[in-house]
């Protein structure tokens, strides 16, 4: 079983060092730096923000099972992330599915 990890979260601008994109960057790079197995890693804002409720970034993931997944989530990069951005992120949201999900022909 994989595991798709999905966050969702409101940015408190004034609680960044950064814009959102540098943030995005950086946050892309500290995720890049976890010794954990996960592809397709995504950070970003969303194409249609009139859809979102607020919601100005997401982070997904894919972990080849859910034992991959809490180690990462309990690695010391991860942890660090979490205190670096943590508070400026509000409302934050984590789901995780068991996927990806097969893919259909048309």
């Amino acid at each position: 079983m994989s595991v798709l990890h999905v966050a969702l979260a409101k940015i408190d601008q004034s609680a960044l060092r950064q814009t959102k994109e540098e943030a995005f960057e950086e946050i892309r790079k500290i995720i890049a730096t976890i010794p954990v197995a996960k592809r397709d890693v995504r950070v970003g804002s969303p194409l249609n923000a009139s859809t979102t409720r607020g919601y100005d970034i997401a982070l997904t993931m894919i972990f080849d099972d859910y034992d991959t997944f809490r180690a990462y989530l309990a690695h010391p990069k991860h942890l660090e992330l979490l205190k670096r951005f943590g508070p400026a992120l509000r409302e934050m949201i984590s789901y995780q599915i068991d996927g990806p999900g097969t893919k259909a022909k048309l």
